[in-house]
């Protein structure tokens, strides 16, 4: 880390960057990481993919959607592999003045300098310790949205990730004033009436097989509710709340042929390298994989065996 915060010392420009269809952790991660360099006198400006969604735009700072060129140091931040970048891989990938900083266990590099610690439960966790080492002042907006990363990657603290540290880090921000029920209550506690609908749809797709649980999600089904899933899914965790299922895949058809899956697992199974056969990743108990070009119909299948073969191993 000593590295990383001489060279944001010395860097006057600095553009900061999250993964492409950004989670709670990566949005909290993206601007903890550009308000807190912007009250110490930095030229920062953080860049997504797209517009930040309207169920995080509670935690949502200023943003643009293209790339800025000629500034001095390109920070990644929860990005576990180049193509998480989007449509920004190719020019952060050619760049000599980047920085990554992350906490997946099975990752791919994409810049020229990396921090990364493996058994942190979320980016945010780092960029918190990062912000603070640099003289930082937390307020509770900067908590707040530490927090909100911090809560999105541990499940509110229930997935195995979850540390002793996390729970001293969410009693630190609890103290800067972080907006803890708000944050909770958006995060997992608050629905709309198209989800609501989108629960009884899932419902009905239910597959089990021995103490594992799949749903699929096609297209159509979600053409048929009227429900847009650009607008989000988040079922993972509902769905995988069920008594005896050790392992749960959440199998969505977004865009006619183009996939994405969701795992979650007890600590029975690490599903990190279940989700890498499909050419994604993440955490031993939650990790996910999308844009599979495939017809839902033949991802299930092979998901179904690649699910058989993984609890044989």
């Amino acid at each position: 880390m000593k590295q990383i915060i001489k060279k944001i010392k010395t860097a006057k420009t600095i553009a900061v960057f999250c993964h492409s269809k950004p989670d709670p952790d990566a949005l909290g991660s993206l601007f903890s990481l550009t308000i807190g360099l912007k009250s110490i006198g930095k030229n920062v400006v953080a860049v997504l993919e797209e517009n930040v969604k309207k169920k995080y735009e509670f935690i949502s700072g200023e943003y643009q959607t293209t790339f800025p060129e000629n500034c001095d140091l390109y920070i990644s931040v929860d990005v576990a592999a180049p193509h998480m970048l989007g449509k920004f891989e190719e020019k952060f990938m050619a760049l000599e003045n980047t920085i990554e900083i992350d906490h997946h266990f099975n990752r791919t590099s994409s810049a020229k300098l990396s921090y990364v610690e493996g058994k942190t439960s979320s980016c945010s966790e780092i960029v918190y310790r990062l912000l603070k080492k640099l003289h930082v002042k937390i307020d509770a907006r900067l908590a707040t949205i530490v927090y909100t990363g911090l809560a999105g990657d541990t499940g509110c603290f229930l997935h195995e990730n979850t540390t002793a540290e996390s729970h001293v880090i969410a009693s630190e921000l609890i103290n800067y004033g972080a907006k803890i029920f708000q944050v909770n209550r958006k995060l997992f506690k608050s629905n709309t009436k198209d989800k609501l609908k989108l629960i009884n749809l899932a419902l009905t797709k239910f597959d089990y097989y021995k103490d594992t649980l799949l749903v699929t999600i096609s297209y159509e089904d979600f053409k048929s509710i009227g429900y847009n899933p650009e607008d989000g899914v988040d079922l993972i965790d509902f769905v995988s709340s069920i008594e005896g299922v050790n392992l749960t895949a959440l199998l969505t058809e977004r865009k006619p042929n183009n996939c994405s899956i969701s795992f979650r697992s007890s600590e029975k199974y690490d599903v990190s390298k279940l989700a890498e056969r499909f050419g994604g990743g993440g955490h031993a108990g939650a990790s996910g994989c999308k844009d599979i070009l495939a017809n839902v119909g033949d991802v299930k299948s092979r998901l179904v065996k690649e699910i058989k073969s993984f609890i044989k191993e």
